[in-house]
């Protein structure tokens, strides 16, 4: 069946030819369509009970739009007069920003309280506070709990300053114009006040930084990927007319994937964005493994058909087995919820796909439309066949040592593997050159306030949560909070009944309790309705019927697991004290948390999977239990030894790089599955364990080496990537690649070699 479909691949090359580039044209009509899905939720695990819960809360509670203005002042204070005045300036003039609606800052702030200003009069360059009004002024604002921490930082070197938008400024469609204008504003602020630095936060300017940083990175890195990788194999094959076929090929490749799915409506994200860099690689490989044999047998003197046929013969059957194995190492990322996984994975398992044909459908034609090599005595490079020497020498002379001394590496890096741990980091999708990163830093650097957390208790009875017991009992699981580690303070509605009834009461500290009737309470609430200011309304606190009430818990808490230690003893806790009611988690914050245990378990779920259907897809594709079961082995190794060394010297990963498990698998794959093809045709042509692995080595080593050249290549690029989640995933994969091929022609071929001498051994005794 083999030379018959071979046969009819050359036969009808030409109507190939044009049915591939046809398709091209029409996958690549619609690029245009094609989506970018920057927002953070898109990383969140929809396995997560809680997103259910926070989804919830922001239904019931919606959260207010804002944009953040951070001003730093060159001379170290921002109670000087030039910070002062650009806060007066930006007071007068943030109503240009679309939707915009009031603003805080320690010039003009809101408190439960009422509306305050910290001058009399508005500041002006013709009314500028002398020095004793300004050290006034700073004084009032350190021993304001409102102000000192939140709007100005303890050093006294940021102030921040929140504008809060209409909500319609949620609309996608909106934040373009929104970003622009605050962008706008900045630069004019900028301009008035060299000596002060603006940095702008915000929903919708997180999404803009997202998405330049993807377009940035496929705008530069892509073209260098093609140019880098045709540049190495134009320079392995001597050949520019063929470094150029192999280029259209993984060219057409990345259009016909991305096109299909553009015209799908499909959205890439901070993740499977670089999707496209891999299909690539892959579509390169399987190629060069085509033209590598056909150069071969050109030089030997066999005419171009006789040549591409003999290598096609040769190939067919350990491309499509990499194929099918590498497709489904990537497919089984769809087993994570996480939509950033998952579409990864099927972009890369799509192009797998279209790279395939393309290599079986287009490539053959092209060849062949090839003038002939002209030059028999150019070869591969010249360390390639002394390399793959030494391998050979290496595993017949000393295959005993050079087994154990992997193995025991081996199981040194599986227990050092477990010295990893993961923690997730927003910040690691965002450009080190972006502003948005200087923002950040700059907030981290100065300003000590907590991670807020938001919780939510929900009972069933109406205005169940304002009887006195259950308030007490709020007010007493509060009190259990504020003593827990890293809790750096509670509020809630109980805090807001307690103030008016003490304000009802002449201020008294002992009127600073729960009310002991409900007829107290209602009384409380009233008139605190009757005084409530826009920021601080009760409908921020509690619901309509008040069977749903926040719950708000500020920590400072540096590590993911901390934080779900204190979530789980908050849960703990509430489930002793509440019977009757529930807690709803509505923080993303802890989502992200809970995300890193999440992700890592889901991801080694579908690693499992696609390593049992891979190994079966070998034993199946040899027809031999043995040879695809001993295939697994160099498989396996790469990422334990590289996964191992990173826990001695790291230690800590994103959980999406634990990706590269599944991935890592996917690509290695390839060389291992070439290199036992042509050792297992070897030995069913009758050929000994020594000769069958010296073919397999100097038949496919060449084109594994050059392939795992490029794929190492063009990875390396993703290190000058724009955010530091695909400079750590490129950091683990190069060596991956690196090691897999290293053990794919020195280890495997000993491995092989050792147990079909024990098998005979077996047989002949």
């Amino acid at each position: 069946m083999n030379d018959s479909l071979v046969t009819w691949l050359i036969r009808q090359r030409r109507r190939f030819l044009l049915g591939c580039l046809l398709l091209s044209l029409c996958a690549a009509a619609g690029l245009p369509r094609t989506g970018f899905d920057t927002s953070l939720g898109v990383l969140l695990t929809r396995s997560d009970p809680y997103l259910a819960e926070r989804d919830a809360m922001a239904q019931a509670f919606p959260n207010a739009v804002e944009i953040s203005v951070a001003l730093l002042p060159e001379a170290g204070t921002v109670f000087a007069v030039e910070p002062l005045l650009a806060l007066a300036d930006l007071n007068r003039e943030f109503r240009q920003l679309p939707g915009a609606v009031a603003m805080n800052s320690i010039l003009q702030w809101q408190s439960p309280f009422g509306d305050f200003s910290l001058f009399p009069r508005v500041l002006t360059a013709e009314n500028i506070p002398d020095r004793e009004a300004i050290a006034s002024a700073r004084e009032r604002v350190r021993q304001d709990p409102f102000l000192f921490g939140t709007y100005v930082s303890p050093d006294e070197a940021l102030a921040l300053a929140t504008i809060r938008l209409h909500p319609r400024m949620r609309e996608r469609e909106e934040r373009a114009a929104l970003v622009a204008a605050a962008n706008a504003l900045r630069d004019s602020l900028q301009e008035r006040y060299p000596q002060i630095r603006f940095l702008l936060n915000s929903e919708a300017h997180y999404e803009q930084s997202n998405r330049q940083a993807m377009l940035d990175d496929l705008r530069y890195l892509l073209p260098l990927v093609f140019l880098l990788c045709t540049a190495l194999i134009c320079y392995s094959f001597r050949s520019l007319l063929l470094g150029a076929s192999i280029l259209l090929v993984a060219l057409l490749s990345v259009l016909m994937t991305v096109g299909t799915l553009a015209w799908l409506r499909w959205s890439f994200n901070t993740i499977s964005v670089m999707a496209p860099l891999l299909v690539v690689t892959i579509a390169v490989a399987d190629s060069v493994h085509i033209v590598s044999l056909f150069r071969q047998h050109v030089l030997r003197g066999e005419s171009a058909q006789e040549a591409m046929r003999a290598s096609l013969r040769i190939n067919l059957r350990p491309i499509t087995l990499a194929t099918v194995t590498t497709f489904i190492g990537f497919a089984a990322l769809n087993l994570a919820s996480s939509p950033a996984v998952s579409s990864f994975g099927t972009v890369v398992a799509v192009g797998v796909g279209f790279a395939y044909f393309l290599t079986l459908g287009l490539l053959p034609a092209l060849i062949l439309l090839l003038p002939p090599i002209r030059n028999p005595g150019s070869g591969d490079m010249h360390l390639i066949p002394s390399l793959l020497r030494a391998c050979e020498s290496l595993a017949l002379r000393h295959g005993r040592a050079l087994l154990w001394g992997v193995t025991g590496l081996g199981l040194l890096c599986l227990v050092l593997s477990f010295r990893n741990s993961t923690d997730f980091n927003r910040d690691s999708f965002i450009s080190a050159d972006s502003p948005l990163h200087d923002y950040y830093a700059a907030m981290q650097a100065h300003m000590e306030r907590g991670t807020p957390l938001s919780f939510g208790i929900e009972v069933t009875e109406e205005f169940g949560l304002v009887s006195p017991e259950m308030l007490r009992r709020v007010d007493e699981f509060s009190a259990w909070l504020r003593e827990q580690e890293g809790v750096q303070g509670v509020a809630s509605l109980v805090e807001v009944v307690k103030t008016v009834h003490q304000i009802m009461r002449d201020d008294v500290p002992e009127a600073y309790v729960i009310p002991d009737s409900e007829a107290e309470i209602e009384d409380a609430l009233f008139n605190y309705t009757v005084a409530q200011v826009r920021d601080f309304s009760i409908d921020t606190l509690a619901n309509e019927d008040f069977t749903l009430m926040r719950l708000f818990v500020a920590v400072d808490i540096d590590s993911n697991q901390a934080l779900l230690a204190l979530s789980e003893r908050i849960d703990t806790q509430f489930a002793q004290r509440f019977p009757d009611a529930r807690l709803l988690h509505g923080s993303a914050t802890l989502l992200f948390a809970r995300m890193d245990h999440a992700v890592t378990v889901e991801l080694l779920q579908g690693y499992g999977l696609s390593l049992a259907l891979i190994t079966l897809t070998l034993v199946l594709g040899m027809g031999s239990l043995y040879y695809g079961v001993l295939s697994m082995v160099p498989n396996l190794l790469p990422a334990v030894l590289v996964f191992g060394a990173w826990g001695l010297f790291v230690g800590r990963l994103d959980p999406f790089v634990m990706m590269l498990f599944s991935i890592s698998i996917g690509l290695v794959v390839d060389d291992t599955v070439h290199m036992l093809s042509t050792y297992h045709s070897a030995r069913r042509e009758g050929l000994e364990p020594e000769a069958a692995i010296s073919r397999a080595l100097h038949r496919a080593g060449p084109a594994l080496i050059i392939t795992t050249a490029v794929l190492a290549l063009g990875t390396c690029v993703l290190i000058a990537a724009s955010t530091l989640y695909f400079q750590q995933a490129a950091t683990l994969l190069v060596p991956i690649v690196v090691v897999a091929l290293l053990l794919d022609i020195s280890f495997f071929p000993a491995l092989l070699l050792r147990v079909d001498r024990r098998q005979e051994r077996v047989r002949s005794g």
